[in-house]
């Protein structure tokens, strides 16, 4: 069977949505910042630490996608994978329908991925963007366990980043700056929701 491409967003505008994302609760572990945005591009930038060794949460990463990515940010609540590759998929699929969510770029296991496009309602904008996902180990709370280096606990850090550019538009009518700028931070909220779904499964598997 054929298989058909998706063309309505999984995240419609719609003030259910904004509402939803808005009044949601994160991670006292995540740090989230806006470093721009307007009615052509924007730039956000989220951070969440792991108690997993940095292999292992870049393993989750790209291995368990379909277990940690949250179902209700996808088209469908089909199978998610991510190709470990440039040139790759970050795609999603059913019986039915498949739909690329973002295309790898760039791979360098256990410390970077990129990804390009636009997610979410940004896609069917025309926006594109670099999606980028950063693994790090650094020194946590101290230990009392003489194996770790300077009784340090190791930790995992990541950070993803996203720089997006285009017109963002609403029913065809451009953006102003300040309704630009709301929407930008509901995308911020909703990654720093992604991101934080990934520390917490590893965290826990």
């Amino acid at each position: 069977m054929t298989k058909k491409l998706k063309t309505r967003s999984p995240l419609l505008l719609t003030s259910s949505f904004l509402a939803t994302f808005l009044g949601t609760a994160f991670s006292s572990m995540s740090i989230a910042n806006v470093n721009y945005a307007d009615n052509s591009g924007f730039s956000i930038t989220n951070e969440s630490e792991s108690y997993a060794p940095v292999e292992v949460v870049y393993s989750h990463f790209i291995q368990h996608v379909d277990m940690w990515w949250p179902k209700d940010h996808t088209w469908w609540k089909g199978a998610l994978r991510i190709d470990e590759q440039a040139g790759g998929c970050f795609c999603e699929t059913t019986d039915t329908a498949s739909a690329a969510h973002m295309q790898v770029s760039y791979v360098e296991p256990n410390k970077k991925v990129v990804m390009t496009g636009g997610l979410g309602p940004l896609q069917e904008m025309g926006m594109s963007g670099a999606l980028t996902w950063e693994f790090s180990t650094i020194a946590s709370s101290t230990s009392s366990d003489a194996n770790t280096q300077d009784g340090r606990i190791p930790k995992t850090k990541v950070t993803l980043t996203y720089h997006a550019s285009g017109n963002i538009h609403f029913n065809g009518q451009k953006a102003s700056n300040e309704d630009a700028a709301n929407l930008v931070r509901v995308v911020d909220k909703v990654q720093a929701q992604q991101l934080n779904a990934l520390t917490a499964f590893s965290d826990n598997n």
